[in-house]
């Protein structure tokens, strides 16, 4: 899987451990940038390149990075992929880097919520696209469970493997007008979904990282309520308004702890708001980021 070209120039890897190696972008130290860096975390079966459209918008305004998590797009990962991998990798990342804001979408979300209870001094700031924890409940959330069966799972993923329109036609569900992106967009999803369903590792990747999102929710749900009540940082949420996977509704869960985080709708958007209305999300989280310290009342 290649780098999307356009993003080719901010192209890195960080070797995390013996047995990860982290691709990731990362646009460079912004030139008087008051802001912290911005670290973007994508969701589940997605890869850094879920940003494409929002990196250039926020070039200038801070120091954005976006990786793909342990065996998603171009990472590798040895053994079994957990959440808590996926923690790890990020927090390797502001280890390197230092403090930063993290914006995650979709599962992305409950991986930035983790990272900030776990290490709470290195997140300045959370940005919650159409994700976070508690979501558990939501219908979208427990569609995912059937996959996590051992044979219904994989022959629903290498089905894909015969059928390339299909696996295309699967993405249609995550966007409100997918076909009214640009033509080269499309063509750029299309291609890209096709290289995920061909590819045991993803393939691997995808359901560990269901079976692990499962099992971590079960335990760490009320962990994470608590850590998310008392966070010092600033909370936002962004949302995409025509989201058919988590509607805006099932954001109220996470507003009733966060009573004074901001909520953006983000119009014309579904659940990746980040590539339909990108100049929207990037004023979010430009907004979200102003005042990153400021305790919650």
């Amino acid at each position: 899987m290649q780098p999307y070209p356009a993003l080719l120039h901010q192209a890195k890897w960080l070797k995390t451990n013996k047995r990860d190696n982290m691709f990731y972008y990362d646009s460079g130290a912004c030139g008087g940038a008051a802001k912290p860096p911005v670290i973007l975390i994508h969701g589940l079966g997605d890869e850094a390149d879920s940003w494409r459209r929002l990196i250039p918008l926020l070039n200038g305004a801070c120091q954005t990075l976006a990786p793909d998590l342990p065996g998603f797009g171009r990472s590798k990962a040895g053994g079994i992929i957990t959440i808590n991998r996926h923690i790890k990798a990020i927090v390797s990342l502001l280890e390197m880097i230092g403090p930063a804001a993290l914006a995650g979408n979709s599962l992305g979300g409950m991986i930035a919520q983790a990272v900030a209870a776990e290490k709470p001094s290195l997140v300045t700031a959370l940005i919650l696209i159409d994700g976070g924890a508690p979501l558990a409940a939501a219908g979208g959330a427990l569609s995912l469970m059937s996959k996590a069966l051992p044979f219904y799972g994989p022959y629903w993923y290498r089905w894909f493997r015969a059928n390339h329109d299909a696996a295309y036609h699967s993405l249609f569900g995550y966007y409100h007008n997918l076909a009214g992106l640009p033509e080269d967009d499309r063509a750029f999803l299309r291609n890209r979904v096709i290289e995920r369903v061909e590819s045991a590792e993803q393939e691997k990747a995808y359901f560990a990282t269901i079976r692990s999102m499962i099992w971590y929710t079960m335990t760490k749900t009320a962990f994470l309520t608590k850590a998310l009540a008392d966070y010092k940082g600033a909370v936002s949420l962004v949302w995409g308004e025509n989201d058919a996977i988590l509607p805006p509704k099932t954001a109220e869960i996470i507003r009733s702890i966060r009573k004074d985080a901001p909520f953006t709708l983000i119009p014309n958007a579904g659940h990746l708001p980040q590539q339909e209305n990108p100049a929207a999300v990037a004023d979010a989280v430009v907004a979200a980021t102003a005042s990153p310290r400021e305790e919650h009342a």
